[in-house]
């Protein structure tokens, strides 16, 4: 049976913060672009607030990583 392997707290911000990052830019490329075929622009907006959404949220849990490795070097 294989073991789970921990991923250390500044290795898991790290990838936070890509996340982040990527979803941001998704968010930018959707609003810096038209509305695809058969899309509304209603759609299309939508699109861009759940990237953004996403982004806000993987922001939101960074923040979190970096207040409790914060904490913890106390």
């Amino acid at each position: 049976m294989e073991r789970r392997k921990e991923v250390p707290p500044t290795q898991q911000l790290e990838s936070l913060r890509k996340a982040r990052d990527h979803y941001s830019a998704l968010a930018d490329q959707i609003h810096n672009t038209l509305p695809g075929f058969g899309e509304t622009a209603k759609d299309h907006r939508a699109r861009e607030n759940h990237a953004r959404k996403i982004a806000a949220a993987y922001d939101n849990s960074a923040n979190n990583q970096q207040a409790f490795l914060g904490r913890k070097t106390d």
